[in-house]
C-alpha cells in the first residue's frame, strides 16, 4: 500500500509540473505577467480567470511538494510514537491551512477575482484540513487507528481531485486550440 501511495504522490507531482509548464508555454505572451503582474494586467474577465487559475495551480504544486517532503522528513524524527503522531498530523493540518491562506493572499495581492478553479481548490483544502484535524484527534490524541484507512484514502482522493481541478483550465485551453486549428 505504501508503494502505491508513493507512486501516486510522485505521479501527482509530475502532473502538477506538467500543468504549470503547459500553462507557461500556452500562455507565452502572458508569462511575465503571470509571475510578476498586478491589477494593470487584469483587463478582462478572461485575464482574471487566467491569473487565478495559474495562481491556484502554482500554489497547489508548491504546497503539495512542501507538505509531502515535510511529511517524509517528519516520519524520520526520533521521538515517542504518540508525540510524533501529534506533530505529524498537526503539521499536515497546518500545511492545509497555510495553503488556504496563501491562495487567498496571492489573489488579494494580485487583485484578481477567484476563479471556479481557485474556489474548488480552497474547498478541497478546507476538506483536507478537516480530515487532518479529525485524524489528529483520533490518532494523535485518542490513539485510535479506526479511521486510518479512511484517512489514507481521503488524503489521496483529495490530492487527485486537486490535480483534476487545476488541470481543467489547461485542458479547456488545449481543446479550444484544437477546435480553432480544426484538428
Amino acid at each position: 500500500m505504501i508503494d502505491f501511495i508513493t507512486a501516486t504522490d510522485w505521479t501527482i507531482r509530475a502532473l502538477e509540473v506538467l500543468i504549470i509548464l503547459y500553462l507557461l508555454v500556452t500562455l507565452n505572451k502572458h508569462r511575465l505577467a503571470l509571475f510578476f503582474g498586478g491589477k494593470s494586467n487584469l483587463k478582462s474577465i478572461d485575464d482574471h480567470t487566467m491569473h487565478s487559475c495559474f495562481i491556484a495551480a502554482l500554489t497547489v504544486m508548491v504546497f503539495h511538494f512542501v507538505s509531502s517532503s515535510l511529511a517524509q522528513y517528519i516520519i524520520t524524527i526520533e521521538m515517542s510514537k504518540l508525540a510524533l503522531r501529534q506533530f505529524f498530523y498537526f503539521t499536515m493540518f497546518s500545511c492545509s491551512m497555510a495553503f488556504v491562506i496563501a491562495l487567498f493572499f496571492m489573489h488579494n495581492i494580485r487583485g484578481c477575482t477567484f476563479s471556479t478553479t481557485a474556489r474548488l481548490c480552497l474547498y478541497l483544502a478546507l476538506a483536507q484540513s478537516v480530515v487532518q484535524l479529525i485524524q489528529f484527534i483520533m490518532r494523535g490524541l485518542l490513539d485510535s487507528s479506526m479511521l486510518s484507512p479512511a484517512y489514507s484514502f481521503s488524503v489521496m482522493a483529495l490530492n487527485l481531485l486537486s490535480l483534476g481541478v487545476v488541470a481543467i483550465y489547461p485542458a479547456k485551453k488545449f481543446t479550444g486550440l484544437l477546435t480553432k486549428e480544426g484538428i
